[in-house]
């Protein structure tokens, strides 16, 4: 049983150093943009990728080499390449299949250089088998929203904000009944060129689909009471934003 846990925590490892590797790389891509990085890194594919997938296959290619006498270093690593590869296969042979499969290789070369690395550290094997991944679903879990001067207005059926930098979001809550449809719409003043953008989250968090949507006015309807949320994002942006909103019953 100590053997088997022991066994579990090294991959689990392999699983973290490789998912570390790949978040610092996201992390140094966004301009050390902690609020992008943040929701970059809460994308569950990825995770499913590295604690499932690799999990998954890494015990597998260690049952496929112990059926062989021959088991010496680059014939594990081709079996990395190829369960990091052939996942992508799936989409056909095209420019993406390569690009993604050459991503995946290096991912699973990195799973398994952090199986060598614990196997003979047993320190680093916790940090990366339990303090990185516990790290990082804590910034998963922190607001890295940035205003600067921010001045907002509420009312019953509209939110108005102005400010001076906005890099993050900001949620405007509306309360409905099922059966309702919210209608609303958005104004966005942009005085210098950054990015913006919304969307609607319902009470799980999860994003509600518009059943009509034009540039500026947008619709959906409400499946279950509870509060849904305007989520007006803005990617170092300077200007002022409005949101009016009406409830309607079908």
């Amino acid at each position: 049983m100590k053997n088997t846990i022991s066994y579990l925590i090294k991959k689990l490892a392999g699983a973290g150093f490789s998912l570390s590797i790949f978040f610092l790389f996201m992390l140094s891509t966004s301009n050390i943009d902690m609020y992008r990085f943040s929701k970059d890194i809460s994308n569950p594919l990825l995770w499913l990728a590295f604690f499932g997938y690799g999990f998954i296959c890494s015990i597998i290619i260690d049952f496929i080499l112990s059926k062989f006498s021959q088991n010496n270093l680059s014939t594990k690593v081709i079996l990395y390449v190829v369960a990091g590869f052939s996942i992508f296969i799936i989409f056909g042979f095209n420019l993406f299949t390569i690009i993604a499969g050459t991503i995946g290789a290096i991912a699973a070369l990195l799973f398994y250089f952090g199986t060598v690395i614990a196997n003979q550290k047993s320190v680093i094997k916790y940090i990366f088998a339990f303090v990185m991944p516990i790290l990082f679903l804590i910034i998963m879990n922190i607001d890295f929203t940035v205003k600067k001067q921010w001045s907002e207005v509420k009312k019953e059926t509209s939110y108005s904000a102005s400010f001076d930098y906005f890099n993050g979001e900001q949620q405007i809550p509306i309360k409905a009944k099922e059966g309702q449809t919210i209608s609303f719409s958005i104004e966005m003043n942009n005085d210098n060129g950054g990015g913006h953008g919304h969307h609607i989250l319902n009470e799980k968090g999860k994003l509600v689909p518009m059943i009509e949507s034009t540039e500026k006015n947008m619709k959906f309807s409400v499946e279950k009471t509870g509060v849904y949320r305007v989520v007006v994002t803005g990617d170092d942006l300077k200007g002022s934003f409005s949101v009016d909103w009406k409830i309607e019953d079908l």
